[in-house]
């Protein structure tokens, strides 16, 4: 893993050759704002988030899910000279899912915590983390399929690179290596990658349409991928600091990323909302503006 987190690191540096243009001035001190540096993932269903969405799974009925979630920033450093910052934060979702019918059953709900520190250079920005994901099936499922509950939770490191090269477009990779399972299952490692196409990157009218892609890869669903594709509207206020809601149709298919069910594969339609509360830029900057 160390191996692989130099690797990153070196890709970043690589990267961010030549971004002394850059006009960001990023200042230091405590509780600075999270999603600064590194801004949420749009199209990835594990990132934190609040939000609310419909879904109608191919030849099943249908479902709701529910996400609270986001991130708080505890300290950040400035490095060359303003035109870099490091951040230490901390983040925690919790992710339910129910059944879409008359009895609105709790299907499972996923807690989540993580622990990232951020990096931005220029038009590229770095993210290693510790999280942990804590999985549950709902009472109500239990009962229902007559089974027995089970503790499903895993430990795992996690890097994401994300790079900038225009305004409207935003690419990412990662790795993820669980050192810890709950029971133990083989095959611990994750690949993920994605990217983002923004229409309106300047903001004119205070709307910012969208269009994210994730895919990520499992060993322990032998590789098989669950490509996520998400078409969204987000309107902010003037002074909103980039605080508003989008609204987003997503289409998903491939292993599901709860872990009560990732040896099950589905395919999805979902339409709903997302709620950004925490201060941040509406869409990704590679200047950090």
């Amino acid at each position: 893993m160390a191996k692989r987190i130099s690797f990153c690191w070196v890709i970043l540096l690589f990267l961010s050759c030549g971004q002394g243009t850059a006009k960001a001035d990023y200042g230091q001190g405590s509780f600075p704002p999270a999603h600064e540096l590194f801004l949420p993932l749009q199209a990835d269903p594990s990132e934190p988030r609040f939000g609310v969405s419909y879904g109608a799974p191919i030849s099943q009925h249908a479902i709701a899910i529910a996400n609270i979630g986001d991130y708080l920033g505890l300290y950040r450093w400035s490095i060359l000279n303003g035109k870099g910052a490091v951040q230490l934060n901390i983040g925690g979702a919790i992710f339910s899912r129910f059944d879409f019918t008359g009895s609105h059953d709790l299907q499972v709900i996923d807690y989540y915590g993580n622990v990232p520190l951020d990096i931005k250079i220029g038009s590229v920005s770095a993210r290693l983390m510790f999280y942990h994901d804590s999985s549950h099936l709902g009472d109500d499922y239990l009962r229902n399929k007559g089974l027995v509950s089970e503790s499903h939770s895993w430990e795992a490191w996690r890097s994401m690179l994300s790079y900038q090269p225009i305004k409207p477009l935003r690419i990412y990779a990662g790795y993820s290596d669980a050192f810890h399972t709950k029971p133990g299952w083989t095959g611990p490692q994750a690949v993920q990658g994605g990217a983002e196409v923004y229409f309106n990157p300047e903001g004119h009218g205070h709307w910012y349409l969208y269009w994210a892609n994730d895919v990520q890869s499992w060993h322990r669903d032998a590789w098989n991928p669950t490509w996520t594709s998400q078409l969204g509207l987000k309107s902010s206020a003037e002074g909103a600091q980039g605080r508003g809601i989008s609204y987003f149709v997503q289409y998903m298919t491939g292993p599901r990323l709860e872990g009560q069910f990732f040896p099950n594969h589905e395919s999805i339609w979902l339409i709903g909302l997302k709620f950004d509360i925490s201060q941040h830029a509406p869409v990704p900057s590679p200047t950090g503006n």
